[in-house]
């Protein structure tokens, strides 16, 4: 009796778990959607390409399909990946080096594929620049079956 007891007391403590993912906030970009927790996959295909940034352009390539749309923070804007390259080249020319600051990854539509990573990035001013002090770079990526399908950028400018 007492094993049966125990029994039904652990059906209901099982039955009366919430298994709803929980959600919150909202994109005005995709009605009736809202933000959920995501995975670590993404978060972890931001922080590879992190590794290799400005160091190995042919890996960095294999991060993105053919068709990734390309937008940073000064306002130029890419198709290709080639271009972004090009571009990240450039950059890569007078770069003090950054820090990454953070990485997580939200889910608007569970169930179907597809996470918005955010990551921010710590990037000292130069000491050419002696009125900032650094700028905060956040990076938005969105992760589709282990490839980025878009990338935008923007920045926060510290001044000292």
């Amino acid at each position: 009796m007492k094993q049966l007891l125990c029994l039904i007391i652990m059906a209901m403590m099982l039955g009366g778990c919430d298994t709803a993912q929980k959600s919150n906030g909202f994109a005005t970009a995709y009605e009736g959607l809202s933000f959920h927790i995501s995975g670590q996959s993404s978060v972890d295909l931001v922080v590879e390409l992190d590794k290799v940034w400005g160091k190995d352009y042919d890996a960095m390539r294999t991060f993105f399909v053919d068709t990734t749309s390309f937008a940073f923070a000064t306002g130029e804007q890419y198709n290709t990946v080639d271009g972004f390259i090009g571009h990240v080249k450039k950059q890569m020319e007078n770069s003090t080096g950054w820090t990454m600051d953070y990485a997580f990854a939200v889910d608007l539509s569970p169930g179907e594929g597809g996470d918005l990573v955010n990551a921010a990035f710590t990037v000292e001013a130069p000491e050419s620049d002696p009125e900032k002090s650094k700028e905060i770079i956040y990076e938005w990526y969105y992760v589709k079956n282990g490839k980025i399908h878009n990338w935008t950028q923007s920045k926060q400018i510290v001044f000292k």
